[in-house]
């Protein structure tokens, strides 16, 4: 598939998502779904440099309305991740200093992937099932659960008071074949994933729907209980489900260092045989009593850890090697492969970043290829087969001109380069959906069909003729699919966008390397937009977060003025910078990671630029505070190994004086 008809098919599946989620309470996937969407969409718009066009902007969502929250009794918490038996290592030794002369006992189990669930029981009744939704509460799906035969609804021997239940819902992956093709034939669309359908499933509003798929589940873990349930460890907890028909794998097993490094190595080779999908090995402290003294840190045990698995990696087929255009005239080349079912995701297209790349792998169209995801997202092409190379193989001819203008294409690096500028259509069109996104004008209504439309009709051939669109209103309501409402609130949208701030405006204008944190700190830095522009190589090399190599980008793209600055200026009006009275922040650089309750990370990146804070994407020893919540993943980690300050959500109101 070409890489902008992919464009076009992620947005639009996203777009779709978001709508299911907000406007109909009828979700399909999970957020960390919709994270693996984003991060493949995000990762061809780096490669046509067009990142911030797209509904990637969103970030998260809320529970939705139609399933009632309620509270665990004890929080679901995330776990931290090692990779190799060094780390792991690492994690015993950090045990053992708290937990001296004792023996350590260790359960092995498969990290599932799937979709966590608490089982409520009272009185050996089951109550309420609840989703992990942030680790503290989740949203009642009992009723969707039930369907699930394998449960039982009592607990006939030994019953506490009342008990969670730890377990997770996953559909096996011929069930998951068969539900794609029940949808296909029928004429829907099909889910990307197992975890996805079980997702979909398990938060689907109708239940007739929810009772013909067959949910599967394993149960691994104690949740909140009331005093009365006396059982002291994993092992015998295994067994109390095991005595009333719980289900719980059988790849569990027990011991110490050495044999929990057997029992990983053992789920790992299993891996491919097994009949659902794994991304790793859970390591669990025995003992409840030893896990009580271990306690906990953030919102992580110290007792428990995941051993993540390589990312999977299979076998495909290269139907053609094509090459995209982006904003700034980079031609990226990629891979259409046969699509493959890889952790988790349907892959049907790879990139190959640049010419070396190409030459480095000698791919040829009808080629083999071995594919995995890099960390379970970015799909990428390890190696090729040549030895099973049959003669139906054809060399990538290496395109002389521009595929979407024609120019003449320029050797730059390792890079092809279309220096066409505006008047190549794939840049016009990546260089305006940058320039209206979110993150630069924030101008509403202009998505992925208007934008083409516009450009098409030779409405817009440069950034200015947005602001001069009002000559086409006529033409603009007479479009099939655009009513006189929606084009009222574009107009109105555009006229919003007259006055950008200086930050904002610098960020639009697609400088190369120059995005939201460096606009920010070049605004703070000039005041004044006309003196950023006269600004010399030296001038900006003045600032810490400038180098040499934004330094001539900076003056490279004013020489060159690829978009007409002097046109666009008259028709907008820049807002000079000014610190906030309260610029408590100021000039402060801060991360923000994970999901949270109150808060989109937009809204706290907004935030956090009004008083005159620097939110950045990456950590590094320069980042000064890193504001976390759920899943917080591997940023949390190398923040607290750089020893940057952390703060929780809990304490981000009195962090941001807000």
């Amino acid at each position: 598939m070409p890489i902008d008809d992919e464009l076009k098919k992620l947005r639009i599946q996203i777009d779709r998502h978001n709508k299911l989620y907000h406007s109909e309470d009828n979700p399909e996937i999970t957020d960390a779904e919709f994270d693996a969407l984003y991060a493949r969409l995000k990762q061809l718009e780096k490669n046509l440099d067009s990142v911030d066009s797209s509904p990637t902007t969103k970030v998260g969502s809320k529970p939705s309305k139609s399933f009632e929250k309620h509270d665990h009794l004890k929080p679901m918490l995330s776990l931290s991740n090692v990779f190799n038996y060094e780390e792991f290592k690492k994690f015993e030794e950090r045990i053992n200093k708290r937990i001296i002369g004792e023996e350590i006992i260790y359960s092995v189990e498969p990290k599932f992937d799937g979709i966590g669930i608490s089982l409520t029981y009272i009185n050996g009744s089951l109550i309420k099932a609840v989703t992990r939704g942030n680790g503290i509460t989740g949203e009642i799906v009992t009723e969707n659960v039930k369907t699930i035969d394998k449960i039982p609804l009592k607990i006939e021997q030994g019953a506490p008071q009342t008990i969670e239940l730890r377990a997770e819902i996953f559909f096996r992956l011929d069930d998951f074949e068969k539900i794609n093709k029940h949808l296909d034939v029928s004429g829907n669309k099909k889910f990307v994933s197992p975890r996805n359908a079980a997702a979909g499933t398990l938060r689907n509003l109708d239940l007739d729907t929810v009772k013909q798929r067959p949910l599967d589940i394993f149960f691994y873990g104690l949740g909140g209980h009331s005093d009365d349930f006396n059982i002291r460890c994993q092992e015998d907890f295994l067994k109390f489900l095991e005595m009333n028909n719980f289900p719980v794998n059988k790849l569990v097993s027990f011991g110490n260092k050495e044999q929990a490094k057997k029992s990983v190595d053992n789920i790992l080779s299993s891996r491919e045989s097994l009949s659902y999908e794994i991304d790793g090995a859970v390591i669990k402290v025995n003992d409840f009593s030893q896990q009580q003294k271990l306690g906990f840190v953030s919102k992580a045990p110290r007792w428990a850890i995941a051993w993540k698995f390589p990312a999977s990696e299979k076998y495909s087929k290269v139907t053609d090697v094509l090459f995209s255009v982006g904003r700034t005239g980079i031609v990226t080349p990629y891979a259409t492969i046969e699509p493959v079912l890889i952790a988790g995701a349907n892959i049907s297209n790879v990139t190959l970043h640049n010419l070396d790349e190409l030459k480095r792998l000698d791919i040829k169209v009808n080629d083999t290829v071995l594919v995995k995801r890099a960390g379970d997202v970015i799909p990428q092409i390890t190696k090729v087969n040549s030895d099973i190379r049959d003669g139906s193989e054809r060399v990538v001819n290496i395109p002389e001109a521009c595929p979407s203008c024609g120019n003449e294409l320029k050797e730059d690096g390792p890079f092809l380069r279309c220096d066409a500028g505006m008047n190549c259509p794939a840049q016009l069109f990546g260089y305006f959906e940058h320039f209206v996104s979110r993150k630069a004008m924030n101008i509403d209504g202009l998505g992925y069909k208007i934008n083409t439309h516009l450009i098409n009709l030779g409405y817009v051939k440069k950034v200015a003729d947005l602001f001069k669109l009002k000559q086409y209103e006529a033409e603009l309501k007479n479009l099939e699919g655009f009513g006189e409402k929606s084009i009222d609130n574009l107009f109105a949208s555009i006229d919003a966008a007259r006055k950008p701030k200086l930050e904002t405006f610098i960020n639009a204008l697609g400088i190369p390397e120059v995005g939201e944190t460096t606009a920010s700190s070049l605004a703070r830095h000039f005041k004044e937009f006309q003196k950023f522009r006269s600004a010399s190589f030296e001038d900006l090399l003045q600032l810490d977060s400038i180098g040499e190599v934004v330094a001539n980008h900076i003056i490279e793209f004013f020489n060159n003025d690829p978009v007409g600055i002097d046109e666009l200026l008259d028709q907008i009006e820049i807002e000079n910078y000014v610190a906030s009275a309260d610029s408590h922040l100021d000039g402060i650089r801060i991360v923000i990671t994970g999901s949270f309750t109150e808060f989109s990370r937009d809204e706290l990146k907004d935030i956090i630029k009004s008083k005159g804070g620097i939110p950045s994407s990456s950590i590094s020893a320069n980042t000064n505070y890193l504001l976390y919540g759920e899943k917080a993943g591997s940023k949390f980690e190398k923040a607290s190994e750089l020893g940057v300050e952390l703060v929780d959500e809990t304490k981000i109101k009195d962090f941001l004086k807000i």
